[in-house]
């Protein structure tokens, strides 16, 4: 009896053992696999030319990847357990993420941003970017993930390109579509505020002559002139344009002696600019004017139309005279 009961208990403890080592071995297969899954994501991590940032639950920095380090000249350590709000962005745009991050904690989903951040050497670049949020078994925050891209040049060449599509390329003054975006909002707010605006309304005089004369470069020699001293003469909150070959608009908030007034002081800095350039023929502009007074209020396009109408009466008149 005795001797079975041993044999039984052998029995037991072999099976026993087996059962240990089997476990073992799948708890090794596991870790490896884990270790395998982890140098996968790691070198994930590494190669993504995507800003990637791992922070813990509290917004502190746990891992960020080597894009970040080449882009803004920190390594890991360097950040490492700082908040992330407080190491990377700008100050003025942190409170924003701070409350991104408060949102994540109480179960919100992910949360796009736009910041600038500082590099090490103190560069701002802009980034576009992503919180999202990751959870355990409970629903708890354990984590959040940072993607994010530098688009600090894309938003240099947007806003290169949509300036170049509001601006007039010789003389740099906006051109029709930038002045009538600009005079629009100017006008509504203007009746808000009960304000009187003025559109002038400016012709270059005799540029035909000056292109038969002396060649077209002459011709746009005397557009630039006039450009610069239309520039010069009005305030620089007025919207000065150029909106056709020899005309210009301005958009300036005067009555009609204020406009008498800038009228003779945009003839002074144009006989000016013309003697002091040495050029070889006069450069002057006929304007015309018109207001937007309250209670009288009229659209964008009727002021101009009676501006430019207003414009060649002087223009005729001018011609009769000197006949």
């Amino acid at each position: 009896m005795a001797g079975t009961e041993k044999r039984e208990g052998t029995d037991r403890l072999k099976r026993e053992k087996s059962r240990l080592e089997d476990s073992l071995r799948k708890h090794e297969r596991t870790e490896k696999a884990l270790e395998t899954e982890r140098d996968f994501f790691a070198a994930v991590l590494e190669a993504a030319d995507t800003f990637i940032l791992v922070l813990d639950s509290a917004g502190r920095i746990l891992q960020i990847n080597r894009a970040v380090e080449l882009a803004l000249g920190y390594l890991n350590d360097d950040l490492h357990g700082r908040m992330f709000i407080s190491a990377l962005p700008i100050r003025d745009v942190a409170e924003g993420l701070r409350e991104d991050l408060r949102r994540l904690g109480q179960g919100g989903g992910a949360c796009p941003f736009e910041s600038h951040w500082a590099t090490s050497t103190g560069e701002r670049l802009l980034i576009h970017g992503s919180l999202a949020p990751l959870r355990d078994a409970t629903g708890a925050l354990s984590h959040i993930i940072v993607t994010a891209s530098d688009v600090t040049q894309n938003r240099a060449l947007e806003d290169e390109l949509r300036a170049m599509s509001l601006r007039d390329d010789m003389t740099g003054l906006y051109n029709r579509r930038g002045f009538a975006l600009l005079a629009e909002q100017r006008l509504k707010d203007s009746r808000r505020s009960d304000s009187t605006l003025a559109i002038v309304y400016a012709d270059v005089d005799q540029l035909k002559s000056v292109n038969d004369a002396f060649g077209h470069s002459a011709g746009d020699i005397a557009i630039i002139t006039c450009a610069q001293a239309l520039e010069e003469t009005f305030r620089e909150s007025d919207i000065v344009a150029r909106i056709g070959g020899d005309e210009f608009v301005v958009l300036a908030e005067a009555d009609e002696r204020e406009l008498n007034t800038v009228s003779r002081r945009l003839d002074g800095k144009l006989h000016r600019r013309t003697a002091d350039s040495g050029l070889r023929f006069p450069v002057s502009l006929t304007i015309g004017c018109a207001h937007s007074k309250p209670p009288h209020r009229v659209s964008l396009d009727a002021l101009l139309e009676q501006a430019d109408a207003f414009m060649y009466e002087s223009k005729h008149a001018a011609k009769s005279k000197s006949q």
